[in-house]
């Protein structure tokens, strides 16, 4: 073992009494809380140094300008930690480590790097792969459990130690997990050190901050507040060990670090970088007061960020803009240079500043390349902010478009999903709302799929609203359903324009999994403007309230909607149809085949000489019953709905009902 970290012996000491439980296979969760320079990562850094054991490292993912990618990938840190582990091992055990983990994890967990491909290379080609996991997609995903019970799995076979820096950028279903694992941990050789700033995610972590507050969690947590000036001369002790500390360099120094040891840890480096310890170990008590010091708080780092050349300085803001974590493809790509030049370039600014440091290869957007990251915050955060805002807006609009042509290029759905999130997040920053608003739509029907329905309700609350564009999202097998129910809308019933718009309103929160929201606007407006409306209108004002009561299960508030509808007078063959079509929904979803097809049958006996878009609404509920109901005539249809689509350009409808 090594030597403790000065200032903060104790955590050090709870942090090996962990370690010794777990030797025995006893697992734990450590929470480290503290604000940022309180020795979080130091102390992450010194553990790892200290264990000889298996322990893996993992940061989770800071946010791209202000949009937190993090919130949008479920499971990032574990799936990350999976991938290490397989990168850890020899030849044997990484191939063991595939084995294990099997085609059931990558449906439930978000791996997409080295480990992906390895279990992938198991099946004889890709189409044979996405035949399995396709297989294995049509069980309703649990993704806590199932990441749960994959970590204790491999922690039965292979014991190893998980280290989480920055926790405050986790996923919700990150969080669900730790809470999880507290109750079994114990039975479990897995010990799970977490870090995260409180303050943080007391702004953008509402799942985390519940956490921090839990019982069980709270016992778990060391708090790391500022040091004492004992601490502050343990800490000078041991990183000046020659030289000469003085009760009044003490103080300074405590007074000007305001007890971070991060901060300390800077001024050290500081007057070491600049001279001002002489050869004896002595120092002027008044060096720190005289010290030329423009960032208070990191005069080190404000050293160097001096002297980097503006050439750097520009290729570290590119760097930066990427993420805390890098890679050399995108940045060559962003420098219109090849990837070995920009390997010995990043490699000349890292000896010369110490500012990043290769980790070597790693598989990112589905492509083997060097990564990189920075070695701390301040640098980063400085380099992300330096360009001016029209830079950066370019600047991230380049690396969407580069992330864009590596999405259409890739092959393997698990590979676009983690594209979706990056590709969003830098689109939100170029101010580009329509390429955002599609690939936050792509990562809601993933997290759907995998089953972090946390995560996809998180998209369709907080971020799609922001952005403006219709989308579709929910179950695969709804989709079409939602979908053809605002085709309808849009086939030409309506005839005063407020209210067309209101329907268009209400049939964009329907499609994208906001049934509440949906439900309460429909009966705001059958409240106050029912009398006014024309016979199409109400008809379809009507049939979406009966499909937002569908999506949240309230059959019996559907039926009186559907049944309101059909006793309206004068009633034409669209609105019969329409109505038809929703019943059919909602027999489908209560598993009432026979209902669902003996009312789309006369729907299609009415939409033979109706307009395309009920006529493509009735096939394709037509179609997904025969799916569901496993029908060996379901090809006529489907070439039918494809005919349709195809001559109409709706290349959505055909794509939502794989045609």
């Amino acid at each position: 073992m090594t030597t403790p970290l000065a200032g903060r012996e104790h955590v050090c000491e709870r942090l090996l009494e962990a370690v010794e439980r777990w030797k025995k296979g006893a697992g734990d969760v450590v929470i480290l809380s503290g604000e940022s320079g309180m020795g979080k990562s130091a102390l992450l850094e010194w553990l790892e140094a200290s264990v000889k054991e298996t322990i893996v490292r993992v940061d989770c993912r800071p946010p791209v300008g202000s949009f937190n990618v993090s919130t949008i990938q479920p499971l990032q840190p574990f799936g990350h930690a999976i991938e290490r582990l397989y990168l850890q091992g020899e030849q044997t055990a990484r191939k063991r480590l595939a084995l294990n983990i099997g085609m059931s994890v990558l449906a439930s967990i978000p791996i997409a790097g080295d480990l992906f491909y390895a279990v992938k290379a198991i099946s004889q080609d890709v189409s044979e792969y996405k035949r399995e996991t396709a297989a294995l997609q049509q069980k309703k995903r649990a993704a806590v459990s199932e990441c749960v019970d994959t970590l204790v799995r491999i922690a039965e076979r292979t014991p190893f130690i998980l280290l989480v820096d920055d926790g405050q950028w986790s996923d919700g279903q990150s969080v669900e997990v730790i809470r999880s694992l507290t109750e079994t941990i114990s039975d479990v050789p897995l010990l799970i050190v977490w870090t995260v700033t409180p303050s943080v995610a007391q702004r953008s972590n509402l799942p985390m901050t519940n956490l921090l507050r839990s019982p069980a969690v709270v016992s778990r947590t060391i708090a790391l507040g500022p040091i004492d000036t004992a601490q502050t001369a343990s800490i000078l002790s041991s990183l000046l060990p020659s030289a000469t500390i003085t009760d009044a360099l003490v103080g300074r120094l405590h007074d000007r670090s305001g007890g971070s040891p991060g901060i300390l840890a800077e001024y050290v480096r500081y007057l070491q970088r600049t001279g001002r310890i002489d050869a004896d170990g002595t120092f002027a008590d008044d060096a720190i007061d005289e010290a030329d010091i423009h960032l208070g708080d990191h005069p080190d780092t404000d050293t160097i960020l001096r002297t980097v050349p503006e050439e750097d300085a520009t290729i570290l803001s590119l760097c930066a803009a990427e993420g805390r974590e890098f890679t050399a493809f995108l940045v060559a790509a962003l420098t219109n240079t090849d990837v070995l030049s920009i390997i010995r370039t990043l490699r000349r600014i890292q000896r010369t500043t110490g500012m990043i440091r290769s980790i070597g290869m790693r598989t990112r957007y589905g492509i083997k390349t060097t990564a990189y990251e920075f070695t701390q915050s301040f640098a980063y955060t400085y380099f992300v902010h330096l360009p001016e805002y029209e830079e950066r807006k370019a600047l991230h609009q380049r690396i969407a478009d580069i992330l864009a042509r590596e999405y259409a290029a890739a092959e393997l759905d698990q590979v676009k999903d983690q594209l979706a999130g990056m590709i969003a997040a830098h689109s939100a920053e170029a101010d580009d709302a329509v390429t955002t608003e599609r690939m936050l739509t792509i990562s809601a029907e993933a997290a759907v799929r995998m089953g972090a329905n946390d995560v996809a309700a998180h998209i369709h609350q907080h971020l799609l609203p922001l952005y403006h564009a219709p989308y579709v999202a929910g179950d695969a097998d709804e989709r079409p359903v939602a979908g053809e129910t605002s085709s309808s809308v849009a086939g030409g019933a309506l005839q005063h324009p407020p209210v067309r718009d209101a329907l268009r309103t209400i049939a964009d929160m329907l499609i994208a999994g906001r049934a509440v929201d949906a439900l309460s606007a429909s009966m705001t407006i059958l409240a106050e403007r029912s009398d006014a409306l024309a016979t199409g209108e109400h008809v379809t004002l009507l049939c979406l309230a009966a499909r937002a009561a569908i999506a949240i299960d309230e059959y019996h508030d559907a039926l009186t909607f559907l049944a309101r509808a059909e006793q309206i007078h004068n009633l034409s063959p669209r609105d019969r149809t329409t109505i038809l079509n929703v019943r059919a929904a909602a027999a489908m979803r209560q598993q009432d085949m026979d209902a669902a097809r003996t009312a789309l049958h006369e729907a299609a006996s009415l939409a033979s000489e109706l307009p395309a878009a009920l006529q493509v609404l009735t096939l394709g509920n037509i179609v997904i019953l025969l799916r569901r109901t496993g029908d060996p005539g379901i090809a006529r249809y489907e070439r039918h709905l494809r005919r349709i689509t195809s001559s109409l350009a709706w290349d959505g409808i055909r794509a939502d009902l794989e045609l």
